[in-house]
């Protein structure tokens, strides 16, 4: 009955599901196709059943064998319990017999451990002559050293467990040690070896390292353990502090145990001799170049040049077989840069016997050598240390001196040249000699030769050698201007005006294109400034010769002699003066340069200036009203004259003084003369109130005590303007007057 209430709920289930499907008649032509997706869905569904029974399936039959192999598991562990039964009851009857039973045991035990002890104790000889036998492989090298790291582990247990026997034992080890000692010597021979084999076989020099690398490994671990060796012991002290019967005998023991086990663990110290033997074979590598330096310089700078590319070979090829802990691009940098540094000494050893072109050879290789470092990624200081180790001073010594003794004899020749043939002209008409400029040029190819094929210290010193050379060459001409203007004669320092201008603008530029090619700490330690400046100096003693030569001039110094005398005072003497000046400026203005010219015709209105006023007051005539006349008169065609040349402004400065000297010659009373001679002192302070006293003394009409008043009280108003005893500034015409100068001493006296 349930069945069929079953089968009657699932037709009208199926009834409503085919309602849901096909609500409209419409739809009744999609019933082939809700049959054939009916169809499909029942296969999959059958599929899916079929595969879930045959996984349950299996299932089952796993679980069958599983209870059949518990089931046999069982069986035998009762048998087993029956078994132990049995022997349990056969033990209970051996009791009695437990001592030697035991003593039986321990008997059989360490003949078993003898018996093995013995077996390894006569294998060490096969084991050693298998390891000795393998390094003729070099694949071979850390199997080897494995094979032999075994065998001092079986020699130390051994030499631990022998106690008194160690001597007898030592003779089975003798052939370990040989071994030890073929295998190292197999394995420094490949770390000496190892620019070739970083090219032909890197990987037996990566062996080799690896080897190096086990074994500080291993030393690592045996120093640890002798560290926790020492460690126990000294734990043992603390925690028994008595027994002082025995404390002595035991301290002294422990002692020299722990002494024995330091020696033992130190290790054989690989990566050390390592280190050790790289610097060999680098050293080996440069003997041959060190012997070249002594006898053929070509052929050790081109040894020199190969060696140094090497280190481009270390970086791709030596360096990455290395550890990168190693830093070996580094110490083979450092190494080499060593042995780079001796060959220099060596050189600078023997700096006479080189030619400058050899020495600049040399730091033209420095040079090769620090661009390489560079290239390669080495630091700019660490690639400069051969060029600043000091190796090449004696080297760049040589050179420097040998090349400013060959320019000093050059420019001595050129000016000794000067004094005899005539000064050249510009289409202008200026007046030159080729000193100057082939000076400059010679000194700028030297810093150009540097610059090409040397180094920075080389051209720094190559700099302060050029600052020297201008120096000496200034102090040359300095010395040629010292002589008398008359004996040089004019157009000779025109052209020595012209020169050294033009030296300065040569030096400014020879200056700045050195010092930018030098680095910033190089270049901070140079100073071209000051030097420069030294030829405007010269030029400017120049300018004041060439002003004495008119003033030596005989027809000036005729006329000269006339001042404030009877033919000046009929005005026979500065208009015939500043018409000998005119023809003289005229010449002067063609030779030499427009800004030179200025500073001549300021020279000459100054030297003028300080000749009157040292005639004034050296004549011994009497001031009178045509003298005070005939002394504005002379300011009148100064003026007119010199403004011409330059700037009234100018002009009137300068000759004021004459201005007011005049007034102060003219003065007629004590307030007269102290408000002329304050004003003196405001544009000339060092004007001395002896100048008070020698115009009042040409005064007629000055009773004696009225004069001794007017200089008293100059001399202390002199004295009120002193600083620290001496004038605020110094003026351009005082200093200069002879009158004073002879007497400057007792002027001096007489105010302190």
């Amino acid at each position: 009955m349930m069945v069929e209430d079953l089968g009657v709920e699932a037709k009208e289930a199926a009834v409503r599901e085919v309602a849901k499907l096909l609500p409209l008649p419409e739809l009744l032509q999609s019933i082939s196709s809700i049959k054939a997706d009916y169809i499909a869905r029942q296969q999959a569904n059958d599929a899916q059943l079929s595969t879930m029974v045959a996984e349950q399936v299996e299932q089952a039959e796993a679980g069958l064998e599983s209870l059949s192999s518990s089931e046999k598991t069982i069986y035998e562990l009762r048998d087993n319990f029956i078994s132990i039964d049995k022997l349990c009851l056969e033990c209970q009857t051996l009791i009695d017999n437990h001592d030697q039973i035991k003593l039986l045991s321990n008997a059989r035990n360490n003949l078993n451990k003898t018996l093995k002890d013995v077996e390894g104790m006569m294998s060490i000889s096969v084991e050693a002559a298998a390891a000795r036998e393998s390094l003729s492989d070099d694949k071979e090298i850390v199997n080897t050293y494995e094979r032999l790291t075994a065998l001092d582990g079986k020699r130390r247990f051994a030499l631990a467990a022998a106690g008194e026997e160690v001597g007898r034992l030592r003779e089975y080890f003798e052939d370990v040690d040989r071994t030890w000692e073929t295998f190292e010597k197999t394995l420094w021979g490949h770390v000496s070896n190892f620019y070739k084999l970083s090219k032909e076989s890197p990987q037996t020099l990566v062996r080799a390292l690896r080897v190096v690398e086990m074994q500080e490994i291993l030393d690592q671990q045996l120093a640890e353990e002798a560290a926790e060796a020492e460690g126990e012991g000294v734990m043992a002290s603390v925690a028994n502090p008595r027994r002082p019967g025995k404390k002595s005998t035991t301290t002294s023991a422990s002692s020299k145990g722990l002494v024995q086990q330091k020696l033992k663990v130190q290790g054989k110290g690989y990566k050390d001799k390592c280190y050790e033997h790289i610097r060999k074979s680098v050293e080996d590598r440069f003997n041959r170049l060190l012997t070249l330096v002594f006898e053929d310089l070509k052929a050790a700078l081109e040894e020199a040049r190969m060696i140094g590319e090497e280190l481009g070979d270390i970086y791709d090829y030596v360096a990455p077989c290395f550890p990168p802990r190693y830093e070996i691009f580094q110490l083979m940098v450092n190494l080499y840069t060593e042995r780079f540094i001796h060959m220099l000494r060596l050189l600078s050893d023997r700096a006479n016997d080189l030619t400058n072109i050899e020495i600049l050879k040399v730091t033209g290789w420095v040079v090769e050598y620090q661009e390489n470092l560079i290239a390669l990624g080495v630091d700019d200081s660490l690639a400069q240390v051969c060029s600043e180790s000091g190796s090449m001073d004696p080297l760049m010594n040589a050179y420097v001196e040998r090349m400013q003794a060959t320019t000093k004899k050059w420019y001595m020749n050129i000016l000794e040249a000067d004094k005899v043939q005539p000064p050249k002209k510009t289409e202008e008409g200026k007046l030159y000699t080729p000193a100057a400029v082939d000076l400059f040029r010679i000194l700028g190819e030297q810093v150009q030769i540097v610059r090409d094929n040397s180094t920075d210290v080389m051209l720094y010193r190559i700099a302060l050698a050029i600052i020297q050379v201008m120096i000496d060459f200034q102090a040359a001409e300095r010395k040629r201007v010292a002589e008398p203007a008359s004996d040089i004669g004019l157009e000779p320092l025109c052209a020595m005006i012209n020169n050294n201008l033009r030296c300065y603008d040569l030096a400014m530029e020879l200056s700045n294109s050195t010092l930018e090619a030098l680095p910033q700490n190089y270049a901070e330690q140079v100073n071209f400034e000051d030097t420069c400046k030294g030829f405007l100096e010269v030029a400017k003693e120049a300018v004041h010769q060439t002003v004495c030569v008119i003033f030596e001039d005989p027809g000036v110094q005729e006329l000269l002699v006339k001042l404030y005398q009877k033919e000046w005072c009929e005005g026979q003497v500065t208009e015939y003066l500043v018409a000998t000046f005119s023809d003289y400026f005229t010449d002067v203005k063609m030779y030499v340069e427009e800004r030179s010219f200025r500073r001549f015709v300021e020279a000459c209105l100054e030297e003028t200036v300080v000749v009157y006023v040292d005639h004034l007051l050296t004549q011994k005539n009497y001031i009178k009203e045509e003298t005070i006349e005939r002394m504005r008169l002379d300011e009148e065609v100064l003026m007119d004259f010199f403004r011409e040349y330059i700037s009234a402004s100018k002009v009137e400065s300068r000759l004021r003084i004459m201005s007011d000297l005049r007034e102060l010659a003219s003065a007629e009373s004590l307030d007269a003369f102290t408000l002329v001679y304050s004003n003196i002192l405001e544009h000339q302070p060092d004007c001395p109130a002896e100048v008070v006293e020698k115009l009042v003394g040409l005064r007629e009409g000055i009773p004696r005590k009225d004069t001794k008043e007017v200089v008293q009280e100059c001399r202390e108003i002199y004295e009120n303007t002193l600083v620290d005893g001496n004038p605020p500034k110094t003026g351009f015409v005082f200093p200069r007057v002879k009158c004073l100068a002879a007497s400057k001493g007792s002027i001096w006296r007489k105010l302190t």
